[in-house]
C-alpha cells in the first residue's frame, strides 16, 4: 500500500495545532502540526477545520490528488500521505482523514520562498520567469504552471514555492512542489454545492507570477512540457473511498478529465 501513500489509524492526539490563516477563533482555519521520528521532521496537515460544523473538508484528499499526478508526470513533488487519525483539539477528540509528509531538506540545506530570493537577487526590471531561466529554474515553474492548470490550483503564492541552498556544493534548486490542497472543488464541502460545481467554469486564481487567469498562465509555457499530457486517471483516485464520499471524488475526477482535454486542445 505505500505505492499508493495509504497508511492505516494513527492516534495522534498529542500533537498540537496550529492555524496558518487568521481567522477568529479558529473557524476557518488550516491547521498545521509537526513532530520528529527518528530524527526526522514529520509534517502533519489537516483539512478546513470548522469545530461548529465538525467540518474538515477535503483538501488532505486534493494534496494526494495533485501528489498522484505529478508522480505520474515526473515533476519535483513533495510525497504526501493520508490517513485517518484521532486528534486533539480545543481539547476535543475527533476523527478525520489527514496528510503528512517528511522534510523534504537534507544535510546542509537551508531554504527560502522563492518570492524572497528573487527580490533578494533580481536584476532591475527582471521579470520572474526570465529570473527562473538565469538560475535554470524555468523547467521548474513550467511543471509548477502545468498541474496547477490541471487542477485549478487556486492559492499558489510567493511562499508555496522555495529555494534550497546546499552550503557544501554551493548549489541553489528549487524544492519539492508543495501545499496544493485549495485546488479541484474547494473550498466546496456541501453535497449539494459540490454536485452543482460546473467544472468547465473558469476560476480567478492567486499566483505570485502575476496573472490571475490559468488560461494566460498556461501561455507561458511552451507547448513542448504539456502537448503529451498521459495520466492514469483510475490510478490517480485508487483507494481513496475511505477517505471522502463518492460525490466528491466523481466530481474531481470529472475536473480532470476536463482539464486534462482542455489542455491537450491549446
Amino acid at each position: 500500500m505505500e505505492k499508493f501513500q495509504i497508511n492505516k489509524f494513527k492516534d495522534l492526539t498529542k500533537l498540537s495545532w496550529t492555524k496558518t490563516r487568521e481567522s477568529s477563533g479558529t473557524a476557518g482555519s488550516y491547521l498545521k502540526s509537526f513532530s520528529y521520528q527518528n530524527g526526522k521532521k514529520v509534517y502533519y496537515k489537516l483539512s478546513y477545520f470548522d469545530p461548529q460544523n465538525e467540518l474538515f473538508g477535503y483538501e488532505s484528499i486534493n494534496e494526494i490528488l495533485a501528489n498522484r499526478i505529478m508522480e505520474q508526470l515526473g515533476y519535483n513533488s513533495l510525497k504526501y500521505y493520508i490517513v485517518n487519525a484521532k486528534v486533539l483539539i480545543n481539547s476535543k477528540e475527533y476523527i478525520t482523514s489527514l496528510v503528512y509528509s517528511y522534510d523534504f531538506k537534507g544535510p546542509n540545506d537551508s531554504k527560502i520562498t522563492f518570492e524572497n530570493f528573487y527580490e533578494l537577487n533580481k536584476k532591475d526590471n527582471e521579470s520572474i520567469l526570465d529570473f527562473a531561466k538565469r538560475y535554470n529554474f524555468d523547467g521548474d515553474l513550467y511543471h509548477m504552471i502545468v498541474i496547477d492548470y490541471l487542477i485549478v490550483n487556486r492559492d499558489r503564492h510567493g511562499a508555496n514555492l522555495e529555494v534550497i541552498y546546499n552550503s557544501k556544493t554551493k548549489k541553489y534548486r528549487v524544492a519539492p512542489l508543495f501545499d496544493q490542497g485549495l485546488s479541484f472543488i474547494s473550498p466546496s464541502y456541501l453535497e449539494s454545492d459540490v454536485k452543482a460545481f460546473d467544472v468547465k467554469l473558469d476560476r480567478k486564481v492567486n499566483s505570485f507570477l502575476g496573472q490571475n487567469d490559468l488560461d494566460e498562465l498556461i501561455k507561458l509555457v511552451p507547448k513542448s512540457v504539456y502537448n503529451s499530457i498521459k495520466i492514469d486517471i483510475d490510478d490517480i483516485f485508487n483507494g481513496l473511498s475511505e477517505f471522502a464520499p463518492k460525490y466528491y471524488l466523481d466530481k474531481c475526477r470529472e475536473l480532470l478529465i476536463y482539464r486534462i482535454n482542455k489542455i491537450e486542445s491549446i
